[in-house]
């Protein structure tokens, strides 16, 4: 564990739903949230924090666990106290996967009481991407550089909403609602939830960065669609996805298969700005 105590540039209480949990960004950029706040929104009581935490982390985001206890670092927060830093980028793939857990009937009765909460956390987190609730509650939205993510935004974004043209097929649907033992039976107005889950995680998420999604949902209306704000680059980007999710989940077991094959191939499924911003300096 890292001895040094690093300052929190910045600091606010970000909210999901009704449920509050300070968070920070530190002088390098990297976000984050006060360890043991997010532990008593996970259920953990002073006493429990520690070892079951970390058993509790080791269970649903195992692949995230070495990168939290690698930055694990205690910062000093305005009032003065210590705490333990825990990274952003982790805490909706903990709240989908315990989520999971409760649909497929396998999570430990003494968990189920988390449910709420998880699904608390993974609407606001659907609303608004994880970086811009930071970003808004630390009020680091107005000290971040914006010349990589304006850059971007110019050659991935319209300026305005494109009219409407199916992009995601039946094949596409048929793939994702066979994991699930599901039929499609063609356009369904109120497909279910997870459905959107996925689409967002692994078409979205490994070939646009978090910060494009958010500058999206700033933009558009109630019924417009993420792709609607893409550029021709974006869109060319989006459909090679989309081929390439559909062919992971045709040959598919289940979910779980999907999801691990999809972690293999796309890298557990966040796109950072540096790197896009890096590719398109190499194709200019």
């Amino acid at each position: 564990m890292n001895a040094s105590v690093l300052i929190a540039s910045h600091y606010g209480v970000v909210h999901f739903g009704d449920l509050e949990c300070e968070a920070v960004v530190l002088k390098g950029g990297e976000r984050g949230y006060v360890r043991r706040q997010l532990a008593t929104l996970l259920g953990f009581t002073e006493r429990q924090r520690g070892d079951r935490f970390t058993k509790f982390l080791r269970e649903f985001v195992p692949k995230s666990l070495s990168c939290i206890e690698k930055e694990e670092v205690t910062i000093l927060l305005p009032s003065g106290q210590k705490a333990q830093l825990f990274p952003a980028g982790i805490i909706a793939d903990l709240a989908t996967a315990v989520v999971d857990a409760a649909v497929h009937g396998t999570l430990h009765a003494a968990r189920q009481k988390i449910v709420p909460n998880c699904m608390k956390i993974m609407r606001a987190l659907a609303t608004t991407g994880e970086v811009a609730l930071i970003d808004e509650a630390t009020g680091y939205q107005y000290h971040r550089a914006p010349d990589a993510l304006q850059d971007l935004i110019s050659k991935l974004l319209r300026q305005s909403s494109g009219s409407w043209e199916r992009r995601f097929h039946a094949d596409y649907y048929r793939a994702i609602y066979r994991l699930f033992g599901w039929k499609y039976q063609g356009h369904d107005r109120n497909p279910p939830p997870v459905l959107g889950q996925i689409t967002l995680r692994w078409v979205y998420g490994p070939v646009l960065p978090a910060e494009l999604i958010d500058e999206i949902r700033s933009r558009k209306g109630i019924t417009q669609k993420h792709h609607q704000w893409l550029s021709d680059k974006g869109l060319s980007r989006l459909e090679s996805q989309i081929h390439a999710v559909t062919a992971i989940a045709r040959s598919s077991v289940d979910y779980r298969d999907f999801s691990r094959r999809c972690e293999a191939a796309f890298g557990g499924g966040a796109l950072q700005l540096a790197l896009l911003a890096d590719e398109f300096e190499e194709v200019a």
